[in-house]
């Protein structure tokens, strides 16, 4: 077969992959975070609005600003929420594209990345943050930036390698600050060039301390909002469940990689062990203090930067593990070996996919409709906020609405909708950050999720609500009196 041709393979497979399970995801409606962040933070006026405007964290900056941007171009007759969604998807498959392109010559030819790179595509996590209007996917390639950066940097100190490693590391942390973290991991994966006397080599002292320095050169600016944000203490309610999580939903991405991903250890030769490429497994260690010593937990999500750091390290197993295949099986065929791994992935990514073991596992790992992985409310099929804030719009059309959206009705993606919906809003009102709404008025339409109480609301505001109509994500009512 034609070598360029060989090449070429693989990256098709990969995306031919992405492609086939992505649609479903880019059809789904926003929610919560996503909304906020383009209603609050993505329509500021200017980048520098945007940076100054870091109150919540919700505000991945350098994310929101390219969403900005990427708004002003929507074109005429394309649906909004596609096109926002369709951002983060590029990025997608730029991360992809990227990391195959940088460590195929690595990791023994691209054909080793085959697996491991189709099952990340296909893979649940992956296909939510490809899609999602949030900078977890910038994130990650920003971080396969960086990788590549500071492993041409190690192999050969110059200061154009060490500026384009810098611009890659400021890249990650302006969108999400703790990708410092994941940097650590970075100069960790690069610390077997430098040699045993690592701690002697200015060379790696500049690459440890350069992502450090991006995110002071960034944060010190706004450091009052910066330090605010830590003072909210959003986070996750423990630490070892964060962890679990996590876990959880790597295994549920690389399941049937997992074991040929060992073969590292299989391959093992003792009498040429170096210490120094094992540090690179405390990569797989690094989010422990980042869950269990921070007063809060992170969210799970904070942690999906780190998967193309840890399919790298899977993708080395299944290196070592068919080079020993190959040397001692003189029938070895590494072409069906690539093949059913790949096959598997691609079998895999289709089991994953299925609502009933989703849920299982968002239930039992996940945090139920909270998860970050598996199967949050806001991707089943009952999370429509578009069909109710259009039916909205079409029963009260050329009529002036005040709303009352209860928190758990998820206000934020409703508001969106009834703007776009051509509906007369001329009051949205929810308990929010500023307190508790106090008092509804005659008139007002109040939302509800499907599965709260009315009479609760009747009692607190002291009012009569009447239901207009319900659905699976809803009950909209009006106060009577």
């Amino acid at each position: 077969m034609d070598r360029r041709l060989t090449r070429l393979l693989p990256p098709v497979l990969i995306l031919g992959a992405l492609f086939l399970f992505a649609p479903a995801y880019l059809s789904r409606d926003l929610w919560f975070d996503e909304a906020l962040t383009f209603l609050d933070f993505a329509q500021r006026g200017s980048p520098l609005a945007i940076y100054r405007s870091y109150v919540i964290p919700n505000n991945q900056i350098l994310y929101t600003i390219a969403l900005h941007y990427w708004f002003q171009l929507l074109p005429p007759g394309i649906e909004p929420v596609f096109w926002f969604r369709l951002l983060s998807f590029l990025f997608g498959i730029a991360t992809l594209l990227l990391f195959y392109r940088f460590f195929r010559v690595r990791m023994a030819g691209g054909t080793i990345l085959l697996p491991v790179l189709t099952a990340m595509a296909v893979s649940v996590p992956f296909l939510i943050y490809a899609t999602a209007l949030r900078g977890y996917m910038p994130s990650a390639l920003f971080i396969v930036l960086a990788l590549h950066t500071a492993l041409n940097f190690a192999g050969k100190p110059e200061w154009k390698r060490g500026f384009w490693y810098a611009l890659a590391s400021l890249g990650a942390v302006a969108t999400i600050p703790s990708n410092l973290a994941v940097l650590a991991g970075v100069v960790l994966y690069a610390l077997p060039l430098f040699g045993n006397g690592f701690w002697k080599r200015r060379a790696f002292w500049i690459l440890a301390l350069i992502p450090p320095a991006m995110f002071l050169l960034f944060y010190l600016p706004i450091l009052p909002s910066f330090l605010g944000c830590l003072r909210l203490g959003e986070g996750w309610h423990s630490g070892w469940g964060a962890l679990l999580a996590v876990l959880a939903a790597f295994v549920y991405s690389f399941a049937m990689l997992l074991l040929p991903g060992t073969g590292s250890l299989l391959a093992l030769d003792r009498e040429r062990f170096q210490w120094i490429r094992a540090m690179r497994l405390l990569i797989w260690l690094i989010p422990l203090p980042m869950a269990l010593l921070l007063k809060v937990a992170p969210f799970p999500r904070v942690f999906f930067p780190f998967w193309p750091l840890w399919a790298l390290l899977l993708a080395a197993g299944i290196r070592d593990l068919t080079a020993l295949n190959c040397r001692l099986r003189r029938r070895w065929n590494r072409t069906v070996w690539i093949g059913a791994l790949f096959a598997v992935a691609v079998g895999w990514g289709f089991l994953a996919q299925q609502p009933n073991l989703r849920l299982m596992f968002s239930r039992r790992f996940g945090g139920a409709g909270a998860d970050d992985y598996f199967y949050g409310y806001y991707l089943r099929p009952e999370h429509t906020p578009s069909r109710t804030a259009f039916e909205i719009a079409e029963r009260f059309e050329g009529r002036p609405l005040a709303v009352y959206a209860s928190f758990q009705a998820d206000p934020w993606p409703l508001m969106f909708y009834l703007n776009t919906s051509g509906a007369d809003l001329r009051d949205f009102r929810f308990d929010g950050p500023r307190g508790p709404v106090k008092n509804l008025e005659r008139g007002t339409l109040v939302i509800l999720r499907s599965d709260e109480s009315a009479q609760q609301i009747e009692q607190r505001f002291h009012r009569r609500l009447k239901l207009l109509f319900s659905n699976a994500n809803h009950g909209v009512y009006t106060v009577e009196r």
